[in-house]
């Protein structure tokens, strides 16, 4: 253990910090931090970088490796197999360098200064930042999930459901208006979809958007399943105009009108999406 005598407070606190200190050196900075709060302001900030640091360090350890860098290791031992080997003895002794006294603990203290205290501020300042820094990440990688989201996710398991497709069957329509208005908040009426060839087939109450949605299901000739679903969401004058999305293989069709949200699901690939969510806009 070297000794950091007469060096900047930083680079002893590091050190101390590391357990690199000789045992006379370790007591004299327990003393410093003892009596100088700004000392022990500077320890706990390089102790907080240090600690990110290592965190940072382990996840980066744990991650894969990808399979290009594993291809290029194996071609470049195949390379280092064909290549010939050569000796210590087969060095020419011109190549061999000079002898010449050791500078070495100038040099590797300045260049571990420099490294160490860059290290330490780099921690220091990502561990200040680190949770701003996640929100902005998100916000511009990673979009909100929606209650559309939700949506898709239920349709996509209810769609394939046949004896369970619903929770209360179309028999109880009155029932269903009751129940679904009460539990959303939202009072409607059951749009007839005849025209539009789609057979009612009943209800269910989900939750999306954290919210309690009402889910009415159709079933057209072809087997495929249609359902209009709704939620209460913040007042709007009149009714938006439709919006289309898609999730995958799911198309919607969704818009606002007075206190509530509606969405019409079904498959992408159905050209009359649209038209059904037109219906169901005049009629709901």
């Amino acid at each position: 253990m070297e000794s950091t005598q007469g060096l900047p407070l930083e680079v002893r606190l590091s050190a101390y910090l590391d357990g690199q200190l000789p045992q006379a050196e370790m007591e004299e900075i327990n003393a410093i931090l003892a009596e100088d709060d700004e000392a022990r302001e500077v320890y706990e900030k390089l102790k907080l970088g240090s600690e990110f640091g290592a965190r940072a360090f382990d996840r980066m350890l744990q991650e894969p490796i990808p399979l290009d860098l594993v291809r290029n290791i194996k071609e470049a031992g195949k390379n280092d197999d064909e290549s010939p080997k050569l000796g210590f003895a087969d060095i020419p002794v011109a190549a061999l360098p000079a002898s010449r006294r050791s500078a070495f603990w100038p040099q590797a203290l300045a260049a571990s200064l420099v490294i160490f205290l860059a290290g330490g501020a780099a921690g220091y300042l990502i561990s200040e930042q680190k949770q701003t820094s996640f929100r902005v990440a998100n916000n511009q990688f990673a979009p909100a999930r929606t209650w559309l989201d939700d949506i898709a996710d239920y349709h996509r398991i209810y769609s394939r459901q046949t004896r369970h497709l619903v929770e209360v069957p179309a028999s109880e329509q009155q029932h269903i208006v009751e129940w679904l208005s009460a539990s959303t908040g939202v009072s409607f009426a059951l749009p007839d979809l005849s025209a539009q060839k789609l057979t009612f087939e009943g209800a269910r109450l989900l939750v999306a958007g954290g919210k309690p949605t009402a889910q009415l299901l159709y079933r057209d000739a072809e087997n495929e399943i249609f359902a209009i679903c709704f939620l209460q969401s913040e007042p709007v004058d009149g009714s938006t105009e439709l919006a289309e999305s898609m999730r995958n293989d799911i198309g919607l069709v969704s818009w606002q009108k007075g206190n509530a949200s509606y969405v019409v699901v079904g498959p992408s690939a159905d050209p009359d999406l649209e038209r059904i969510a037109e219906a169901v806009s005049e009629s709901i």
